[in-house]
């Protein structure tokens, strides 16, 4: 069984307007254009009333790509505002990454829209952060 995040870190990669070719990390940015899923610290989970447990995980997506031209960055904001509609769109259609069986996706929003977080020193490149949050729930037995 994949954890939580390398679930997610799959499902996003079906988004299609991400670039297939780029490679997509879980913790890690490289110096080169990539995606990544950035786990953040969250509480453990609260209890339903019949002791289901829900978990919320609030975590960021990161793309880092060229930014050196007005051209290019209007293109990163226009990848970054397609993104955040496939989301929107995938959790109206209640679709949500595949998790065990015993656990169900709630809800997986947009919490924190794109912003430019880090430049390279040449400036040629930077990272571009969404912040998002996950809820599941996972049943007991």
């Amino acid at each position: 069984m994949n954890s939580i995040m390398d679930s997610v870190c799959k499902y996003l990669a079906e988004c299609p307007v991400i670039d297939s070719s780029l490679p997509f990390y879980l913790d890690y940015v490289d110096s080169k254009d990539c995606y990544c899923v950035g786990t953040q610290p969250n509480p453990t989970y609260r209890k339903d009333v019949l002791g289901n447990r829900i978990y919320t995980v609030t975590f960021q997506f990161a793309y880092r790509t060229a930014i050196s031209s007005d051209a290019e960055r209007g293109k990163n904001m226009e990848f970054l505002e397609q993104f955040c509609r496939w989301i929107d769109k995938q959790n109206e259609q209640h679709n949500f990454p595949v998790l065990a069986a015993n656990q169900t996706g709630q809800s997986l929003k947009v919490i924190e829209t794109s912003c430019l977080d880090e430049v390279d020193e040449g400036r040629t490149t930077g990272i571009y952060v969404t912040q998002l949050q996950f809820i599941y729930k996972e049943r007991i037995r």
